[in-house]
């Protein structure tokens, strides 16, 4: 098993141009479109949009968990109280990872491989501070990383980079897409072409400021 990426610092303030990106604000920003989207998009499904929650994913193994700073998760609704999640007991596993990591994560990576035992989907790797690669001397950071879990679901294969800053979600409807600075949004579309910025999702006071 492989060395498990350094997690990126947390600020709590919102970052201006030119200062240093806050992950927490990216997460939480991100977390209320994904929460809107789905709401207002499959309003008879329950999906649960959640973040930091422990899963534990293996019941011969009690201790084997890993806590995904964003997921999406069909069939827990909202409103349950959650301190953790056992995955044999109730039968679900997150479709959609979003996680912050500092530096490049292979398919091997401790990280990727709880993930895979898991069970999820699409597994969005965002490294906010991928520019510093040239400072560092890290070779092969990238801003956003795409995993996909394997049809036999014995691997998870790193999907092409087509359009850098871009993952397309197709499954679920949407992509994200980095727009600068510490802005990751969500955009709709279900086609392999990039989307156009009227299909921007648009959080509840943005859309009242339109109308």
């Amino acid at each position: 098993m492989g060395k498990e990426s350094r997690r990126v610092p947390v600020t709590e303030s919102r970052p201006e141009f030119g200062e240093f990106i806050s992950p927490q604000w990216t997460k939480t920003q991100l977390c209320r479109l994904l929460r809107d989207y789905f709401r207002r998009t499959r309003p008879d499904i329950p999906v649960r949009v959640g973040t930091d929650l422990p899963f534990f994913y293996s019941p011969t193994d009690r201790l084997a968990r890993v806590v995904p700073d964003l997921y999406v998760m069909e069939g827990i609704d909202q409103e349950e109280q959650l301190r953790w999640f056992r995955v044999w007991e109730r039968g679900r596993s997150p479709q959609l990872v979003v996680h912050f990591v500092d530096g490049p994560v292979s398919a091997e990576d401790g990280l990727m491989m709880h993930f895979l035992r898991l069970g999820v989907q699409d597994v969005v790797l965002y490294d906010p501070l991928w520019f510093l690669q040239g400072e560092r001397g890290q070779k092969g950071r990238r801003l956003l990383w795409h995993y996909q879990r394997q049809r036999e679901g014995d691997a998870m294969r790193l999907m092409p980079q087509k359009h850098p800053g871009r993952v397309p979600l197709l499954s679920h409807g949407l992509w994200l897409i980095h727009r600068g600075g510490a802005d990751l949004r969500v955009y709709v579309s279900g086609r392999e072409e990039v989307p156009p910025e009227s299909a921007l999702w648009q959080l509840p006071e943005e859309r009242s400021r339109t109308t």
